[in-house]
């Protein structure tokens, strides 16, 4: 089961009239290796009730792709919901299995609105899912980091960044541009773009642009951009 990064996914379902009023924060959990639980809230903004299941997946990544396990590593309590109109919900996430040794350990909490009866409602009915991205500490909570190696990979129709992430820590790769030995900027693509987790190489297609200069991103969210590739235009 391949999976993007902490994004929200509207899929169709039966007919209702109105959309979901679901929100889920935080949008990204840590979890000490000294804490034994973190929570999630889960908001309910629209007018009717929301029901909604909450799941936990292992996440791992193999030949450029995210896949997700069932696990029990971490349990989710309560694992099925109701939330009335303008409530909000506390959903803990416990973690059941010691903290990894030295590197920490990827998983998501899958948040699936469960579509409510629409025999007696017309329209169209908006089903959410919230994908949390969830990180275990190694023992100790020591600093962990991500260490990246990136190439660029051209081609006649596009090109692709090709990332391996040989730290302890995950890469959160977002904003990617491309900037030019004249400082001209343009822009790869805006917005998350995906993880790298330790030990893993993530590649992501995106349109080609001028030779030379370099390839730069945002890493965790840091404000300051990070350089990738330099003078990709000669790989």
């Amino acid at each position: 089961m391949a999976m993007a990064a902490a994004t929200i996914v509207a899929a169709f379902a039966a007919p209702l009239a109105t959309g979901s009023g679901l929100q889920v924060s935080p949008i990204g959990l840590s979890v000490a290796a000294k804490a034994q639980a973190e929570a999630l809230w889960l908001t309910n903004t629209g007018t009717e009730p929301i029901h909604a299941q909450v799941r936990v997946f292992r996440w791992t990544q193999a030949d450029g792709k995210d896949f997700l396990e069932p696990s029990r590593d971490l349990v989710v309590s309560p694992p099925m919901v109701t939330i009335a109109p303008g409530d909000r919900q506390m959903v803990r996430v416990i973690r059941q299995v010691a903290p990894p040794e030295g590197t920490e350990a990827a998983y998501r909490v899958l948040v699936d609105e469960l579509p409510v009866d629409g025999a007696k409602k017309e329209g169209l009915q908006f089903v959410l899912r919230y994908s949390i991205p969830v990180f275990l500490a190694p023992r100790g909570d020591p600093t962990v980091s991500a260490t990246l190696q990136a190439t660029w990979e051209a081609s006649p129709t596009g090109g692709a960044l090709r990332v391996s992430n040989v730290g302890s820590g995950h890469a959160q790769i977002a904003d990617i541009v491309r900037q030019d030995a004249h400082g001209e900027r343009t822009v790869l693509r805006n917005g998350l773009v995906g993880y790298a987790l330790p030990g893993a190489t993530m590649r992501w297609v995106l349109p080609s642009a001028p030779d030379g200069g370099s390839v730069r991103a945002r890493v965790n969210g840091d404000p300051t951009e990070s350089t990738l590739v330099v003078d990709p235009g000669s790989r």
